[in-house]
């Protein structure tokens, strides 16, 4: 019967990207129908029994050409309802998000002829936030109409909201700084509020990530490696996004230190400004090392 195992797995990834992970996954999968099919025999199931039982324990193929980035065998099949529910939500947000990109300079114009154009000019990055936030919302939410698990649905939402806010907080950080010109404030407030944005967003970020999970249908070996691939990919992510974080908070104190050192014209706090990168780059080998254990242990 492995023969026949294996032919089976071979045409079920025929169309399969011709990649070293699909390669791999390919083999793990015949070996592991293999061991199962034997450990069913050895529990006195028929042959015929047992390879059908084997066979059943892979899951839906299609599902998975799709986490390996290939088109899937049978495309979604939708009602026509749901596609002109999908339509219309796509046409509702991608107008909405056009017209703002459009309007954007309006604000300049406007406000630029009453004498205020600081003014203009934040209304114009708020504009862009906003319909740069609304095309990542509908992209990451439009197949919600197809699903019907709620737990996926909750956390898309709020995975989708945080980021479209971060983005948005992105854009738009130049703001505080414009605001400390117009206010004739202090140019280190608008700094500290760009950084502000900037550490809010990324926050957000690392937070969405917890709603990235995977929730497996079945513990079939496609369920299995979907959601072994999700935590994977979330954990990559999040060791970026932390650090990203270090390297801001880095930046932020090595201008602070510098600008005490340019007021007191301090040779040892020049100094100083110096270590804080080679603390930075013994933090970032830190987090390396503690992801890479946690990998490791699991």
């Amino acid at each position: 019967m492995e023969p026949k195992l294996r032919d089976y797995i071979e045409y079920l990834f025929s169309n399969a990207p011709r990649t070293k992970q699909a390669y791999e996954l390919k083999e793990e999968i015949i070996r592991n129908t293999i061991e199962r099919y034997h450990d069913l025999v050895a529990e006195g199931k028929a042959e015929g029994e047992a390879y059908n039982l084997a066979i059943a324990g892979i899951g839906d193929i299609n599902e998975l050409l799709e986490v390996l980035g290939e088109k899937s065998v049978d495309e979604t099949n939708c009602t026509e309802e749901q596609l002109a529910q999908i339509k219309s939500r796509n046409t509702i947000f991608n107008s909405i998000s056009v017209g703002l990109y459009i309007l954007c300079v309006t604000p300049l114009f406007f406000f630029g002829a009453l004498g205020c154009g600081e003014f203009g000019t934040i209304l114009m990055f708020l504009m862009i936030s906003g319909a740069t936030g609304l095309l990542i919302y509908n992209r990451s939410t439009k197949s919600l109409l197809l699903e019907n698990n709620p737990t996926v649905i909750r956390n898309t939402k709020i995975r989708s909201i945080m980021r479209s806010v971060a983005i948005g907080l992105y854009i738009s950080c130049p703001v505080p700084a414009i605001l400390s010109h117009m206010l004739y404030l202090n140019g280190g407030i608008g700094a500290l509020g760009l950084f502000f944005f900037i550490a809010v967003a990324t926050a957000l970020l690392i937070l969405s990530k917890n709603f990235d999970t995977y929730v497996k249908a079945d513990d079939t070996m496609v369920e299995n490696f979907k959601e072994f691939n999700s935590r994977k990919k979330q954990s990559s992510t999040v060791y970026k996004i932390l650090v990203a974080i270090l390297w801001v908070t880095i930046s932020i104190t090595y201008i602070i230190i510098t600008a005490i050192g340019m007021k007191t014209i301090s040779i040892a706090v020049g100094v100083i400004s110096w270590i804080v990168f080679i603390v930075g780059i013994a933090l970032q080998q830190l987090i390396k090392a503690i992801f890479d254990y946690v990998e490791a242990s699991k």
